[in-house]
């Protein structure tokens, strides 16, 4: 009877230190695994989508004019005469460029444009950001003059990018 008992108490004792964990982790472990293919799937879609926006912003570095081949302020003054608007720009300012990991630079251009309707800005704006040159409008205000509300007087920032001198 002593012994029968000592058995079953050893054979407890090895169910609940050994056998029952053991269990206990792999329905674990089998919960996790839907769990870990969907982050694997994930992280594969993450990763085609960083090699495309790498290669894109390699070929867009690889089209960018070298330091100095490339004047944003003619480029502006080109297009307002073209969009017919050049009578009406207030000013064209350059800013200070700023340079991004030594590898390009950043030129901002701000430009007023003043008495000009929404008819007459926008094929200009379109025209800056559709053009064979990478500009970005940053920043836009447009205000309406307080004589013709039909009018208005237009504040942006323009941003080309050339790259930087080695």
């Amino acid at each position: 009877m002593l012994g029968g008992g000592g058995l079953i108490a050893l054979s407890l004792i090895v169910y609940f230190m050994l056998v029952d964990p053991a269990i206990h982790r792999m329905s674990q472990l089998d919960r996790l695994i839907p769990r870990k293919e969907r982050e694997l799937s994930e992280l594969l879609k993450l990763t085609q989508e960083y090699h495309l926006i790498s290669g894109t912003i390699d070929s867009l570095e690889k089209s960018l004019p070298v330091e100095g081949n490339f004047s944003p302020l003619s480029f502006l003054e080109e297009n307002a005469a073209k969009n017919q608007i050049k009578k009406n720009i207030a000013f064209i300012r350059p800013l200070t460029p700023q340079s991004h990991q030594s590898r390009y630079r950043e030129v901002p251009v701000e430009v007023k444009v003043e008495k000009v309707t929404l008819a007459q800005i926008i094929p200009f704006l379109a025209a800056l950001e559709n053009g064979p040159h990478p500009l970005r409008i940053k920043r836009l205000s447009m205000k309406t003059q307080f004589s013709n509300p039909d009018l208005l007087d237009v504040t942006f920032l323009v941003l080309s990018y050339e790259k930087a001198a080695s």
